[in-house]
Protein backbone atom coordinates (compact mmCIF):
# COMPACT_ATOMS: atom_id res chain seq x y z
CA UNK A 1 0.00 0.00 0.00
CA UNK A 2 1.27 3.36 -1.33
CA UNK A 3 2.06 5.88 2.19
CA UNK A 4 -0.43 8.48 0.77
CA UNK A 5 -2.98 5.96 0.98
CA UNK A 6 -2.09 4.89 4.52
CA UNK A 7 -1.92 8.47 6.02
CA UNK A 8 -5.74 9.14 5.77
CA UNK A 9 -6.15 6.21 7.67
CA UNK A 10 -3.63 6.53 10.32
CA UNK A 11 -4.76 9.64 10.92
CA UNK A 12 -8.98 9.14 11.65
CA UNK A 13 -7.34 6.32 13.76
CA UNK A 14 -5.63 8.82 16.33
CA UNK A 15 -2.60 6.79 15.25
CA UNK A 16 -0.61 9.21 13.67
CA UNK A 17 -0.89 13.09 13.49
CA UNK A 18 0.63 15.65 10.69
CA UNK A 19 3.76 16.82 11.98
CA UNK A 20 5.51 19.99 11.06
CA UNK A 21 7.69 20.30 8.16
CA UNK A 22 11.16 22.08 8.02
CA UNK A 23 11.38 24.82 5.74
CA UNK A 24 14.52 24.71 3.72
CA UNK A 25 16.45 27.53 2.85
CA UNK A 26 18.87 27.60 -0.38
CA UNK A 27 21.30 26.09 0.14
CA UNK A 28 18.84 23.04 -0.66
CA UNK A 29 20.19 19.45 0.12
CA UNK A 30 20.65 17.56 -2.79
CA UNK A 31 17.60 14.88 -1.77
CA UNK A 32 15.49 18.29 -1.79
CA UNK A 33 12.78 18.58 -4.73
CA UNK A 34 11.09 21.65 -5.10
CA UNK A 35 8.25 20.27 -6.97
CA UNK A 36 7.18 17.43 -4.26
CA UNK A 37 5.58 18.57 -0.86
CA UNK A 38 4.60 15.83 2.23
CA UNK A 39 1.22 15.44 3.73
CA UNK A 40 2.80 14.28 6.91
CA UNK A 41 4.79 17.01 6.75
CA UNK A 42 1.73 19.37 6.88
CA UNK A 43 2.67 19.91 2.80
CA UNK A 44 5.79 21.19 3.23
CA UNK A 45 7.67 20.95 -0.11
CA UNK A 46 11.39 19.14 -0.17
CA UNK A 47 9.89 15.75 -0.47
CA UNK A 48 6.35 13.37 -0.66
CA UNK A 49 5.21 11.29 1.79
CA UNK A 50 6.59 8.39 -0.27
CA UNK A 51 10.22 9.25 0.35
CA UNK A 52 9.49 10.49 4.24
CA UNK A 53 12.24 9.10 6.44
CA UNK A 54 9.95 10.36 9.16
CA UNK A 55 7.25 9.03 8.25
CA UNK A 56 8.49 5.63 7.05
CA UNK A 57 10.35 5.25 10.99
CA UNK A 58 6.36 6.17 12.22
CA UNK A 59 4.63 3.52 10.27
CA UNK A 60 7.78 1.11 11.36
CA UNK A 61 7.45 1.52 14.91
CA UNK A 62 3.48 1.18 14.80
CA UNK A 63 4.39 -2.40 12.82
CA UNK A 64 6.75 -3.01 16.06
CA UNK A 65 4.19 -2.01 18.68
CA UNK A 66 1.81 -4.41 17.31
CA UNK A 67 4.23 -7.41 16.99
Amino acid sequence: MPYVDLLPSLLSNQMVVVSPGKVYQSPFPRWYNPNATCAYHGGVSGHSIEQCVAFKHKVQSLIDEDG
